[in-house]
This record gives C-alpha cells, structure tokens and sequence, in this order.
C-alpha cells in the first residue's frame, strides 16, 4: 500500500473506531482495490479538523462517482456506503456478479458490523434439556472472535 493510503487509511480507521458499521465500511474501501478507495484524491475522504484525521463524507459516494468503475467496484463501494450511513443498498442487486475476493470482502464486513468480533459465548442445551452457558454455568465470557474474519492483507 502506497504511504499516502497508508496515512488516510490510519485516520480512517481513527475516525470509525468504535462504531461497528462504520469500521466495516472503513475497511471495504481500505482493502477493496489495495486501498485506492481510501485515498485522499477520492472524492469521498475528507482531511479532518487534526492532523492525520481523515472521515468519508457519504454524500460524495454516488452513481455520479462510481460511473467509472468496474461493476464488482461499483458494488462494493455501494455496499461500503451504506454501512457509512449512506442510502440503503438492495443486496439482490449488489451481490451477483462479485469476484470471490469481493465476496470475502462482504462477507467479514458483514461479520464485522454486527460487531461478531466482540460477540461471547452463548447458550446451549445442556443433557436436561436446559439452557445453559456454554460453560455450563451462565452466560459464558469467552470471546467468540469474528464469525468470519477479514481476509489477510490490508
């Protein structure tokens, strides 16, 4: 990654930490096309009020911005804004024709912004029938980690 994408990608994720859908749109546009997406020369990524801040103003991620992309680009980057708060995307539309880097793209931001990584254990039957936390007790305090995780790189 280039190091100007590297130091807006930093301030990015500064920006959304915290706030599960946010951190997931974050790092579509940091780990769709190595990064290009989360460049400063993007229309979307604005420098913030300090230094090394930078967030993405949703408005500018449009059809109008998009036009030039290739489809499965133009899917993610729709996807992307949506979880940044931007307008509601139809999944009947936007999955079909994604590479399968893509998908695994989509699916760990989906994980991601259910906030899967900060998931614990649950409930499960125990031999009587009843629930139980999975260690046998109460609801159970292991981290369940990410149902599916980002890829590497990134």
């Amino acid at each position: 990654m280039r190091a100007d994408i590297e130091d807006t990608s930093a301030g990015l994720r500064t920006w959304a930490r915290g706030i599960y859908p946010l951190e997931a749109g974050v790092e579509l546009l940091i780990r769709t096309s190595g990064g290009r997406f989360a460049g400063a020369s993007q229309p979307w990524v604005r420098p913030g009020e300090d230094s090394g801040w930078w967030w993405v103003d949703v408005t500018e991620m449009n059809e109008f911005s998009f036009g030039v992309l290739s489809g499965g680009e133009a899917r993610l980057l729709r996807i992307a804004a949506s979880l940044l708060g931007g307008a509601p995307v139809d999944l009947h539309n936007a999955t079909p024709g994604l590479d399968r880097d893509h998908v695994q793209l989509l699916l760990a931001a989906v994980a991601h912004s259910s906030g899967s990584p900060e998931h614990r254990g649950g409930l499960v039957a125990d031999p009587q029938g009843r629930l139980v936390g999975r260690d046998g007790i109460g609801l159970s305090s292991e981290r369940l980690g990410s149902l599916y995780p980002w890829p590497a790189g990134g």
